[in-house]
């Protein structure tokens, strides 16, 4: 039974690699970096978040949890740049 399954999907799955084979890795690589682009864009336009239970008088620049997911973006752009 699974001979027959992989013989059936056998060409489905040829055609997929080729397709995939043909696409530079300069566009992948754009095309993740654009994704991660977009969304530090988004978390940039987003209201300013707090972490639970610190009071909005003590606000500081550190405080906005934006600060850190855009920092977690970059480092995840240069490994997948570098990398």
């Amino acid at each position: 039974m699974k001979h027959m399954i992989a013989e059936f999907l056998n060409p489905f799955s040829e055609i997929m690699h080729n397709f995939i084979a043909a696409i530079p890795m300069g566009v992948v690589r754009a095309l993740v970096f654009g994704i991660l682009a977009a969304l530090a864009l988004w978390i940039i336009l987003m209201p300013a978040q707090l972490p639970e239970g610190t009071d909005s008088d003590k606000r500081t620049f550190l405080s906005d949890l934006r600060l850190f997911a855009i920092a977690i973006i970059a480092l995840q752009a240069v490994f997948y740049i570098l990398f």
